[in-house]
């Protein structure tokens, strides 16, 4: 089994950011969910933890990994796992998206996954990171990471489609099952 976990709350999810490979903190709520996802995992086999190097992600791992046990020093990092940088977007909220570069939001809405941030990624570019990870991960890890990470991660697995990509919810804590291939189930945070 692979379990992937989106990190918690974080401040920019609270105050609708873009925040991408913005570095921000977890919430008081954030570390809750982190640690009622922990919870909910005592009982499965989780012998290596991976984390993004974003705190949000890094400080979820590491909750998870008080819940359940693990020792936090065998957390191990990995950049493949950062979430999509957002180039021009990177930190900024809809709205001033939207006043800033509104020649780009029809191309985003158009092309959706398929879009590149200016200066930043497209999602190619996550599968691509993701890729060569996902080839090498053993069995029975936890994956600590972001939306659209593990958005890329069940396009490369072909879990998803161009098509039923966006009918996954992830919301902050959520827990993807992975089991060869194929989502397990869903444990909702």
């Amino acid at each position: 089994m692979i379990y992937l976990v989106r990190h918690g709350e974080s401040q920019a999810n609270i105050s609708k950011r873009f925040s991408g490979i913005t570095d921000v903190e977890l919430t008081e709520r954030g570390a809750l969910q982190a640690a009622r996802a922990g919870r909910k995992l005592k009982d499965e086999k989780i012998d290596h933890i991976f984390s993004s190097p974003l705190k949000r992600a890094k400080n979820t791992a590491e909750i998870i990994a008080d819940e359940i046990g693990f020792n936090k020093k065998d957390i191990i990092i990995d950049n493949s796992l950062t979430e999509v940088n957002f180039g021009i977007f990177e930190n900024l909220k809809w709205e001033e998206i939207v006043d800033m570069y509104a020649d780009e939001i029809e191309s985003w809405i158009k092309f959706k996954h398929k879009y590149k941030f200016p200066k930043g990624e497209g999602y190619d570019d996550i599968i691509n990171r993701v890729s060569f990870f996902m080839e090498k991960v053993p069995d029975n890890s936890l994956i600590s990471t972001h939306y659209g990470v593990i958005q890329g991660i069940l396009l490369y697995l072909k879990i998803a489609d161009d098509d039923s990509l966006w009918n996954y919810e992830i919301s902050n804590c959520d827990i993807f099952v992975i089991n060869n291939k194929k989502i397990d189930r869903i444990i909702k945070c």
